[in-house]
């Protein structure tokens, strides 16, 4: 079943549970009913009744109940008049009637047997069938239209599959997604917070920071290997080259501005490339430069809206691993697949598989057609040539270029949207960018836009919930954990997270005045990939120099005795294993 079929199924649900709640709750208006990712959802005006997730179960029975009546979805055009007469009693229906007619747009009505509806169409064409398999999961607030100075609506959620074994799965990995909730397990393990003082921008604590850091080493590490340059630019920018690249047509409404030196308008940048841009057009550059490689660890601001907002998922500010790629048009095919190979390589350290997307032209595309086809044409090839399925996203490129988009599966099959690959066009042109070419000749470079796990804090909250917090060793904030069985061990124990410390190993000493097992339970919870337990026995080979430590896992498993040597030689081993 395709997206849009699916989307028509589950839009069609969100009728059904409009005309539910408005069967149980009389007096109740509802506004609009789209249909989402993984599922819908319908926003109510409830007037005198309040409802809370308690009532999602009497709802869908009413939903049950009703759709053994309903039929095909019979639509027809109606004038505005009739519209507005059709739907007086309901202020947000007309509110809409009226805002279609200013536009333009044709007025539809649907209804499946017992309830009439405005909407555009695109509904099941058997319910009975099509719509039983469904859910109800939440209650929230919703402001009318998204603005914050409307009145503050009812929305429900819920979900819809074609097939029992699907929606069941879906449950299933929302259960789960509870339990590896980053917000949950970013607190427990200590890594950042959120405060309403700086909405949507997360406060990182030392373990978080550690995490953040090992990732840009990482990065950095292998960005070298492929003859990256790092640059930085300002994160305040005159607006006047936003509006030259673009990004104010796209962007200003999520913009964060401030009047500056001359009284002159400046805005943090809400994208990277504009900077990155100045630094290239520092200089001259010949053709034996490119492809020139510059990558930021950029930070990002965009001014989003607090109802969209989603822990690290959905940030305001935002760092990235961006990289701004200046090359000749002989160079893109090699280039890309370059790019894809950088990509594997990033991403199988973390294990995680993914899939390869081609964004084609979005219909606020800027340039010349042509371009874009050839665009197309040039990362379609390299996808074929990587040995990858070809796998479409009509209209869901940038507005500057096509392309390649990595959509990643977590441990629970879900998938996310992160590293992406952008050929543009558009913006050497405007901001008259050039290379000198063998013959002595100016030249347009293209540039390649790309970034491999894209948002730094939304990568570490998808790991969190992929790991469920038990990092791999090489990630972990703290990899071992020592633990003295009383405080007579303590000096000894002092020495040894000496000796693992040195070895360049992260480590944390418990020496508070409890219980082995309270030590160790602690340390579990705190998902430390090792614990050494330091008693008498392992105090006395220590004097011996014999160096046994016992060893204990986070999965529970005791690894016995090891001499320290040999346990730091095994970490070690695992951790180049993984990088």
């Amino acid at each position: 079943m395709s997206n849009n079929q699916l989307g028509n199924l589950r839009h069609s649900c969100a009728h059904l549970l409009a005309a539910a709640v408005k069967g149980l709750y009389p007096g109740a208006h509802n506004a609009i009913g789209p249909s989402i990712e993984n599922g819908f959802y319908q926003d109510f005006d409830m007037g005198k009744w309040a409802i809370s997730e308690a009532d999602l179960l009497k709802i869908e029975k009413r939903m049950r109940e009703m759709l053994k009546k309903w039929g095909p979805f019979e639509e027809k055009e109606v004038s505005v008049d009739q519209a507005l007469k059709d739907f007086a009693d309901n202020p947000y229906k007309v509110e809409l009637i009226k805002d279609f007619a200013k536009e333009g747009k044709k007025i539809t009505e649907n209804d499946p047997g017992d309830f009439l509806d405005l909407c555009k169409g695109g509904h099941s064409n058997n319910p009975k069938v099509e719509l039983k398999n469904f859910k109800l999961l939440s209650v929230a607030g919703a402001y009318w239209k998204g603005d914050e100075k409307k009145k503050m609506l009812t929305r429900i959620y819920g979900t819809l599959f074609p097939t029992k074994e699907e929606l069941d799965k879906y449950l299933w990995q929302q259960v789960e997604a509870k339990k590896r909730d980053h917000r949950k397990l970013g607190a427990e393990l200590d890594l950042f917070h959120f405060q309403s003082e700086a909405p949507g921008m997360p406060f990182w604590h030392p373990k978080g920071v550690v995490i953040r850091n090992e990732l840009l080493q990482f990065s950095r590490k292998i960005q070298k290997k492929y003859n990256y340059l790092e640059v930085q630019a300002p994160n305040l920018l005159a607006v006047d080259l936003f509006k030259k690249s673009g990004h104010w047509n796209h962007y200003k409404e999520n913009m964060f501005f401030s009047k500056g030196w001359g009284n002159k308008e400046y805005a943090l940048r809400p994208m990277d490339c504009p900077g990155t841009i100045q630094i290239y057009k520092s200089h001259p550059h010949s053709y034996k430069e490119l492809p020139l490689r510059l990558s930021e660890y950029g930070t990002v601001t965009r001014n989003e809206k607090s109802g969209e907002l989603n822990g690290l998922f959905r940030v305001a500010q935002i760092t990235q691993d961006d990289a701004h790629i200046f090359m000749r048009e002989d160079q893109i095919q090699e280039n890309v697949l370059e790019t894809m190979r950088l990509a594997e390589e990033i991403y199988s350290a973390f294990r995680i598989p993914y899939k390869v997307y081609l964004s084609t032209r979005p219909d606020d595309f800027m340039g010349d057609i042509k371009v874009w086809n050839n665009s197309e044409a040039s990362l379609k090839k390299a996808i074929e040539k990587q040995g990858l399925p070809l796998l479409l996203k009509e209209k869901d490129g940038a507005f500057y270029g096509p392309k390649i988009d990595y959509q990643l599966e977590d441990s629970l099959g879900r998938t996310w949207q992160c590293g992406t690959i952008q050929l543009d066009f558009q913006m050497p042109k405007v901001f008259e960018l050039e290379y000198t070419g063998v013959n002595g000749n100016a030249y347009r470079p293209v540039i390649n836009h790309r970034t491999i796990m894209g948002s730094i804090e939304r990568f570490v909250g998808i790991l969190i919930e992929h790991y469920a917090g038990a990092f791999p060793l090489w990630l972990s904030p703290v990899q071992v954990s020592v633990l003295p069985i009383s405080e007579k061990q303590i000096e000894y124990t002092k020495k040894v997270r000496e000796q693992l410390e040195s070895s360049g190993l992260r480590v944390e000493l418990n020496s508070e005045n409890k219980t082995i097992g309270a030590k160790i339970r602690e340390s579990t919870l705190q998902k430390i990939p090792y614990m050494v337990i330091i008693g008498e026995r392992e105090v006395e080979s220590l004097k011996s120099k014999v160096h046994q430590v016992s060893v204990r896992s986070r999965e529970g498993k005791d690894l016995g005795l090891m001499n320290i040597n040999e346990f730091i030689t095994k970490l070690k081993s695992q951790i180049e294993k993984f990088l």
